[in-house]
């Protein structure tokens, strides 16, 4: 009996300790937003985003980049964007980056087929344009807290290969570059090749999107001790019961 004992108050003795540790493991992920880029306008312009594969309907191979800084850490999980499409067309697919320069790909990027679930109809604008939210599954390393990232847009198509799917701009806080036929030309502001739907933007600087991601947690130091003096207390109480 007594050899019989031993194991078992070790196996009491030793609950506490693996409670906890499976409460450090088992660390839940939530959603995190990584960056907001302002709302979705639909009323002052939007930049082409056919390039640099295909053109749009003005002949230009142009794709935009946006640069910004991350409000909250997280790994990328999904793009939230405005577009524009032609009256009657539906967006159909667009490819991401995301880079630590202008147009880069070294944190992630993909290519994302457009449809219902993806699509959401905001509304016709005085220009003939439908504006869409569009939200995509995205894939990339994880982004830190306050250092400076690249989003960009590209390739995007819509149900008619019109060629006039472009990023709603908005004014919003990211800064803007663009690229014809795979060349930087630079800054969206000072650009005078740019194409924009309507009008060239007054300043040229800022698209609506939003990133949004998961972020793992770790209990807090008063959670675990909490939770440990519990698991010590029970402990106590079964060992209690076991000498009897």
């Amino acid at each position: 009996t007594e050899r019989m004992a031993v194991p078992m108050k070790m196996r009491i003795t030793s609950l506490p300790l693996l409670a906890i540790l499976c409460l450090t493991l088992s660390a839940p992920a939530f959603a995190q937003t990584i960056f907001v880029g302002g709302p979705i306008s639909g009323t002052l312009t939007g930049l082409f985003i056919t390039g640099p594969n295909q053109p749009n309907f003005k002949g230009s191979f142009q794709d935009i980049s946006d640069g910004f800084i991350a409000t909250s850490s997280g790994t990328p999980a999904s793009l939230a964007f405005g577009a524009w499409v032609l009256g009657g067309d539906t967006p159909t697919a667009v490819s991401y980056e995301f880079g630590t320069s202008a147009f880069g790909a070294d944190v992630g990027s993909g290519t994302v087929v457009l449809n219902s679930s993806t699509n959401a109809f905001l509304f016709h604008n005085t220009f003939g344009y439908d504006v869409y939210k569009i939200t995509i599954p995205v894939n990339g390393a994880s982004m830190s807290m306050g250092n400076q990232y690249w989003v960009s847009l590209s390739n995007a198509n819509d149900s008619v290969n019109s060629g006039s799917m472009a990023w709603d701009y908005n004014g919003g806080p990211a800064t803007c570059d663009y690229r014809q036929s795979g060349t930087n030309i630079g800054d969206c502001a000072s650009g005078t090749t740019i194409l924009a739907e309507h009008t060239t933007p007054q300043g040229g600087e800022g698209e609506s999107f939003t990133i949004s991601g998961s972020q793992a947690t770790t209990p807090e130091p008063g959670s675990i001790m909490l939770f440990g003096s519990g698991i010590l207390g029970f402990a106590g109480i079964l060992r209690r019961k076991l000498k009897r």
